[in-house]
C-alpha cells in the first residue's frame, strides 16, 4: 500500500510539472495556426490585387462564380471593402474573420484577421519593401 501511495505521488510530481509545459504548447500551435491563415490571407489578397493590377479595368474577375473585385486606387491607397473580403476569404479558404486588407502602391501593406480560436493576427508591410512584413499575434 505504501509502495502505490509513493507512486502516486511520483506521478502526481511529474503531471503537475508538465500540464504547464502542454499548455505553452498548445498555445504556440493556436499562434502558428493562426499565422498560417493570416498569411493565406495575405496570399489570397496580393493575387487578387496582382491580377486587378495588371488588368486594364482595374479588375479581378473571379472566376468562382462570385462577385469581381474592382480595385480603385484612391491616393494609392486601397481598403478592401467587405464585398471584396468575402472574395478574398472565399480565395484563401479560411474560417476566420477578416477584419481588414489595405493595398498601397499595388502592395498589400496592411491584414487584419482573427482565427476561430480567437487569435488576432496583425499583418504589416511597406509598399517599398523597406520594412520587412511581419505577423503579430495576440
Amino acid at each position: 500500500m505504501v509502495e502505490l501511495i509513493v507512486v502516486l505521488v511520483i506521478m502526481a510530481i511529474l503531471s503537475a510539472a508538465l500540464v504547464p509545459s502542454l499548455i505553452g504548447y498548445i498555445s504556440q500551435t493556436r499562434q502558428s495556426t493562426a499565422k498560417n491563415e493570416a498569411a493565406s490571407v495575405v496570399s489570397a489578397a496580393q493575387t487578387i490585387t496582382s491580377s486587378a493590377y495588371a488588368d486594364t479595368n482595374s479588375t479581378y474577375y473571379n472566376q468562382s462564380g462570385g462577385s469581381d473585385v474592382t480595385i480603385t486606387y484612391v491616393s494609392v491607397t486601397y481598403t478592401f471593402s467587405n464585398n471584396d473580403i468575402a472574395v478574398v476569404k472565399s480565395l484563401s479558404e479560411v474560417t476566420g474573420t477578416i477584419t481588414s486588407i489595405t493595398v498601397t502602391k499595388g502592395v498589400v501593406t496592411a491584414v487584419s484577421y482573427t482565427s476561430t480560436n480567437n487569435q488576432i493576427v496583425t499583418y504589416t508591410a511597406s509598399a517599398d519593401g523597406t520594412t520587412p512584413a511581419k505577423y503579430d499575434v495576440t
